[in-house]
């Protein structure tokens, strides 16, 4: 069979992402009857429609790039044997479809995509440089984010800040813009996406006391150990008597970090340092110090040294006087004598 007639409407030179394009394919005037039409693109799709009418119209949403390309017809009859015959293919018409605005780049004010519950989040997303009117959108496995504070800075940046985070927000944050052209808002490609884990905030660490009694006598060694729950960021430990922190250095003390721990010690145990010790650790969470609790308070005791000095000249008195007061005795005898 002929070729049949296509035309597309509306006529563009350049078709937006959004606009709707009817295609009509008309057959000849045929004796044998019509059975369908198909419509075809040489992006890859192709459409068959059953019909028994001379001309069908097929409709279609412009979804972007994949849509451009060469297009074209051909209807089917059935002939005389009662076999489904194809006709010779249409002219083709070409269809250009402009391309979406270009990928922003979506970033995580913070060193890491790993922070606590409770902290902000601020992404930032940045557009090409454009003159063009825009309005952005952040999404969370692309469903779009309706929590929390947007901010457009200019016209090329927006800002997302989640004043508080829970463990909801853990996932892959992706963001887009629109772009107004000839009045339509037209969506951009989607950023790369940015991972967050939101953890639970820390335990209270566990504080260890050598010796392991609580009990040390002046000017002996005192060793304090702070273990935290976790080493996920960088770490640093405080250590408190009496619920006040314990200065570096204080009473000659010596703090060394080793991973998850932390070691304070005091050569020797300043008199008059007994009472409730406990310790505390801070994490680096994104560039801020998180504290987690306060480890339990352990009691410690710091004992006296024994005052041998008043025994050892009590001994010495009581053995002068005893050489002085022999020849004394000696003395005395001989006299009675």
């Amino acid at each position: 069979p002929p070729p049949p007639n296509i035309t597309v409407t509306p006529e563009k030179m350049e078709y937006l992402i959004g606009d709707t394009v009817s295609m009509s394919c008309m057959a000849p005037q045929l004796k044998e009857k019509i059975q369908g039409f198909q419509f075809s693109g040489t992006s890859g799709w192709a459409v068959d429609v059953r019909t028994v009418r001379r001309t069908y119209t097929y409709r279609f949403n412009i979804t972007g790039p994949k849509d451009s390309g060469s297009h074209a017809c051909t209807y089917t009859v059935i002939n005389q044997l009662r076999r489904p015959i194809r006709s010779q293919e249409s002219k083709f018409i070409t269809i250009r479809v402009k391309d979406r605005p270009p990928q922003p780049t979506l970033a995580l004010k913070s060193s890491t995509g790993i922070t606590v519950e409770g902290q902000p989040l601020i992404f930032l997303c940045t557009a090409p440089a454009g003159d063009m009117e825009r309005r952005f959108q952040f999404y969370k496995k692309k469903v779009k984010v309706i929590s929390g504070v947007e901010l457009t800075l200019g016209n090329n940046e927006a800002q997302l800040q989640v004043v508080e985070s829970s463990r909801n927000h853990t996932g892959n944050f992706t963001c887009g813009y629109e772009e107004k052209t000839k009045g339509r808002w037209i969506p951009s490609y989607l950023s790369q996406a940015v991972e967050v884990l939101v953890k639970e905030p820390a335990l209270a660490p566990h504080l260890g006391v050598d010796p392991p009694a609580g009990v040390v006598s002046e000017a002996y060694p005192l060793r304090l150990i702070c273990v935290a729950s976790r080493d996920e960021f960088r770490l640093r430990f405080r250590f408190y008597r009496n619920r006040v922190e314990i200065p570096p250095g204080e009473a000659g003390s010596r703090t060394s970090n080793i991973g998850n721990f932390s070691e304070l010690l005091f050569p020797h145990s300043p008199r008059s340092f007994s009472g409730k010790f406990s310790c505390g650790v801070e994490e680096d969470v994104g560039g801020t110090w998180v504290a987690s609790p306060q480890s339990e308070a352990v009691d410690i005791t710091v004992k006296a040294r024994l005052q041998l000095i008043p025994l050892v000249a009590g001994c010495a008195a009581g053995a002068a006087a005893l050489v002085l007061g022999l020849p004394l005795a000696v003395c005395l005898c001989r006299r009675r004598r």
